[in-house]
């Protein structure tokens, strides 16, 4: 009776052994296969940052063409508010640099505009505009400084009338073209006395359909920077 004990106990020992041999290999091939798993995972993972890395930190760069550039204005004449567009034919616009981002582009380059050479595509309207607006204006130069430029958005140190004021602006990059666009309201340099001058002279012409005659205080400016895209740095 002990030695079939004795017996059953030894073969309660060896499938013990089998069964401990087998949980043993079991666990290093439960852990081998976690490894692969979490391997290939981090693989995967990488590009995608690589891609998030570079997909930042690229930067367009320009060639801007001084030639090219134009400069739109446009006012507004009516209660009911009409446009008059138009331009000047002479300006000289500088910049620090003619390549670049187009922040560097930007930053601290300067815009001088005769005013005398104003374009409405109406000969009398411009005469008027010369000498009954900006005469009276005491202007006969625009000047202007672009004191920043970033992410879309800039500062822009006008001087007219003897007087300088900063004005925010927008920029966009557009079919090769650096737009710039911004809002003056004349009356923060101190334009009352012209505009009244003008419309003065020009009474019947900024009459409206409700008979009052009128002419807005502000202008909207787009200024137009051809640029050629030279190359892409990380």
């Amino acid at each position: 009776m002990t030695s079939l004990k004795l017996f059953l106990k030894g073969i309660k020992c060896f499938m013990n052994l089998i069964i401990m041999k087998r949980l043993s290999k079991y666990l290093m091939y439960l852990l081998m296969v976690y490894g692969m798993i979490t391997c290939n995972n981090s693989d995967k993972k990488l590009p995608n940052t690589t891609s998030n890395q570079i997909q930042f930190s690229d930067q367009q760069l320009y060639t801007i063409d001084n030639s090219g550039i134009s400069i739109l204005w446009t006012a507004h004449k009516f209660t009911n508010i009409v446009d008059v567009s138009g331009t000047f034919n002479t300006y000289i616009f500088e910049s620090k640099k003619t390549s670049g981002t187009v922040e560097n582009i930007l930053n601290k380059s300067k815009l001088s505009i005769p005013t005398a050479t104003v374009n409405s595509s109406n000969p009398i309207r411009d005469f008027k505009l010369d000498t009954y607006f900006f005469k009276a204006f005491n202007t006969s130069k625009i000047i202007g400084t672009i004191t920043k430029a970033k992410e879309n958005e800039g500062i822009i140190d006008l001087k007219m009338n003897h007087t300088s004021k900063k004005i925010p602006f927008t920029y966009a990059i557009e079919k090769d073209t650096i737009r710039l666009f911004t809002n003056l309201d004349l009356t923060y340099w101190k334009g009352e006395e012209a505009l009244k001058t003008l419309n003065t002279e020009c009474y019947e012409l900024h009459k409206g359909t409700d008979g009052i005659s009128k002419l807005w205080t502000d202008v909207d400016v787009v200024i137009k920077i051809p640029a050629h895209k030279t190359l892409i740095i990380n």
